[in-house]
């Protein structure tokens, strides 16, 4: 075989949704002619060179393959033509629609079908590639490509597909090149169409694992007994080697082993595993068995379905104050907006015309779109300037000169609610207004945006209790997903879903506080796609020289506006021993100019430094003893005979900095601290 060239793009420039570039899927390769072909093929390498060989999907195989970048620059290092992917599990589909685009006329149905997702020209550029979330199986329809029908071909759980990253223009029109969607019903109907409907009894190759973790699979074998009835303890087997793709007979074989009936070697029966037609045998299987015997394990996969049920009937807007009134005529009869019914509903001049082309909440701040993310280092004031700005959007005044939409807000205190309290109580205090007056309403208990019914169950009490909200706060993201990996594109991927999800069903705009990294210079705390994924991002930082809001991306606005602000102390009651009790409101200040002459002093620094280490994970409710032990082990041992003073520097060093005049941290009535 001969390698032949080929035009492609520039492989250093292309970009792949974050949903896929992180997956662990990627190849590289090549144009190859092959004896008594016309057409040279497209033959997949892996990164390191090698060809392709083998089962794919066994471990040997995926544990070649690599994430998008990775590939990428293999490919350019190689001088191969391209990159693609492998499609392994059924957790997206790839449908490849062959000679649709005919000299570049793209079929007008087809271009209907990616208007919600990403979608992509073959290196043909004759050929779409459209991405959807879940499995739609794995299907070939291309015999029936002809001058009048294009061919049609699903890749879901095996094959190779190559992905060039010269998206469609509807596809960078709708603003959806980093998008992964549902498929729409007009390409639901196609498949039917062209494949019939699909079976119920899925083979075990068909039906993609949960990605359910070795440790929940632990779990659930916890409470069996490997003695139980010999279908079942097949079953138990089954389950664990379709959820491993075949690579946890560990598991299987370490609990078979604690029962009496132990047969000894069990690799011919597991290696028999899959194999056989009909139904698969899933990890919902034993769930299912271990939850009968007392477990309570939940299954979770990203559904929008469920939300769609809740999601708002009229999509219509109603005209904002910032565009003019139209010419009328007095005899004209008034006519209401119909319902949203159609994707492509038939809307009358007049009725476009006086619809905002913007909408926003905060003017050039805070627009009305579907997820914005607040951060900032701890200590920062991020949580005092998001309740500021909630209040301002309740009340429909002005925040800092800038116009509001008043509308309901929703904030979500997912940790400190009695700080969050005394904070609600200290801007009615110092505004001078009745805190009832106020249409800003609060939950304080915190859901797990990792569970699909969390978030269902969120929206279902936001709905019932009153009109659909402008603004939902979660304060702090972090909290609202208890056990996740904030660095792994699964876990983020997977809440960041439910909030799209939740802003489907609220139509509100869901505003996520966050915290800094450990470099606050870039960014939001974790997976890099959060920032991708956002309309707006704001983030609030603090110096020795003033605290600020910065407006750091703005999908339809200006990045990169700032605004000033200091926090004032605030009394707000007495405590039953006799003390004030106070928190802070936000003022309007100067924007900080950096090169303040204010210092730090050395164990100053030391309580910084661990403040913000604790606040990673907790902003309210933090022992003192705590942090003095932290900074004792983070200062230098004293030599020799010396006594150890450095509890009390440690001390005198955390009172200074919670009783001078910028205050980073508050001491509370029960003695801990809270973070600004």
């Amino acid at each position: 075989m001969n390698a032949v060239s080929h035009i492609t793009p520039h492989l250093s420039t292309i970009q792949a949704p974050s949903f896929l570039a992180s997956k662990p899927i990627w190849l590289i390769w090549r144009f190859e002619n092959s004896q008594g072909e016309a057409k040279p093929r497209k033959v997949p390498y892996y990164a390191s060179g090698a060809r392709r060989s083998g089962v794919q999907g066994r471990l040997e195989d995926r544990q070649q393959l690599v994430t998008f970048e990775a590939a990428r620059a293999a490919a350019a290092k190689r001088g191969f033509s391209g990159v693609g992917h492998a499609c392994l599990d059924g957790d997206f589909t790839v449908i490849d629609f062959d000679r649709c685009a005919p000299e570049g006329k793209l079929n007008p149905n087809i271009e209907a079908m990616a208007s919600n997702t990403y979608a992509e020209y073959s290196p043909s550029g004759e050929g779409i590639h459209l991405y959807v979330i879940g499995n739609l199986r794995n299907s070939n329809d291309k015999s029936l490509a002809t001058a009048d029908q294009f061919g049609l071909e699903l890749f879901s759980t095996k094959g190779f597909v190559t992905f060039t990253g010269n998206a469609l223009e509807i596809v960078d029109m709708m603003g959806n090149t980093n998008m992964i969607d549902s498929p729409v019903p007009e390409l639901q109907e196609l498949i039917t169409l062209r494949f019939g409907n699909p079976s119920e009894e899925l083979t075990a190759a068909d039906q993609p694992p949960l990605g359910v973790s070795r440790e929940v699979i632990l779990e659930a074998l916890s409470v069996l007994d490997p003695d139980m009835g010999h279908a079942d303890w097949l079953k138990v087997g089954m389950a664990i080697h379709h959820e491993t793709r075949g690579e946890g007979l560990d598991l299987w074989d370490q609990w078979s082993a604690g029962g009496s009936k132990y047969p000894g070697d069990l690799t011919g029966r597991w290696d028999s595993f899959g194999r056989n037609p009909g139904k698969a045998v899933t990890i919902k299987s034993l769930i299912q068995l271990a939850n009968s015997q007392g477990a309570r394990i939940s299954v979770n996969a990203i559904s929008m379905e469920e939300f769609d049920a809740l999601a708002p009937i009229d999509d219509y807007v109603e005209m904002s104050d910032d565009i003019g009134q139209l010419p009328t005529t007095t005899d004209a009869p008034k006519k209401e907006a119909p319902p949203s019914k159609f994707r492509f509903p038939v809307i009358s001049w007049t009725d476009f015309a006086v619809q905002s082309s913007w909408r926003y909440i905060i003017k050039g701040v805070i627009p009305a779109a579907g997820l914005g993310v607040l951060f900032g280092e701890s200590g920062s004031g991020k949580s005092f300037q998001m309740l500021d700005m909630a209040a301002a959007i309740a009340l429909g005044i002005a925040w800092r000169g800038i116009r509001t939409t008043q509308g309901r807000v929703v904030y979500i205190v997912a940790e400190g609610a009695a700080g969050f309290r005394n904070r609600l109580i200290a801007y009615a205090i110092y505004h001078k207004i009745d805190p009832r007056t106020i249409p800003l309403d609060i939950i304080d208990s915190t859901p797990n945006l990792l569970l699909k019914e969390d978030a269902l169950e969120l929206c279902k009490s936001i709905l019932a209790s009153g009109p659909r909200p402008s603004l939902v706060v979660i304060d702090t993201f972090a909290q609202a997903m208890a056990g996740a990996n904030e660095n792994a594109s699964e876990d983020m991927g997977k809440a960041l879903a439910h909030c799209k999800g939740m802003h489907k069903a609220l139509g509100s705009m869901i505003m996520l506080v966050h915290h800094s990294g450990k470099d606050a210079s870039k960014g939001a705390r974790g997976w890099s796609g959060l920032r991708a994924a956002a309309d707006v991002e704001l983030e609030v930082t603090r110096s020795a020289f003033g605290r600020a809001l910065r407006s750091t991306k703005q999908k339809d606005g200006a990045d990169f506006q700032e605004w000033g602000f200091d926090l004032n102390v605030v009394p707000v009651g007495i405590d039953p021993d006799g003390d004030q009790i106070t928190s802070c409101v936000v003022v309007e200040a100067s924007v900080p100019v950096q090169g303040s002459t204010r210092k730090v002093g050395k164990n100053e620094q030391v309580i910084l430094n661990v403040m913000s280490e604790i606040g990673m994970a907790q902003t309210a409710g933090i022992e003192v003893k705590a942090v003095i032990a932290m900074a004792v082990a983070a200062m230098a041992a004293p030599e020799d005979g010396k006594r150890d003073t450095r509890a009390q520097h440690a001390k005198q060093a955390l009172r200074k900095l919670y009783e001078s005049d910028d205050a980073p941290y508050i001491l509370e009535d029960d003695g801990t601290l809270t973070i600004l």
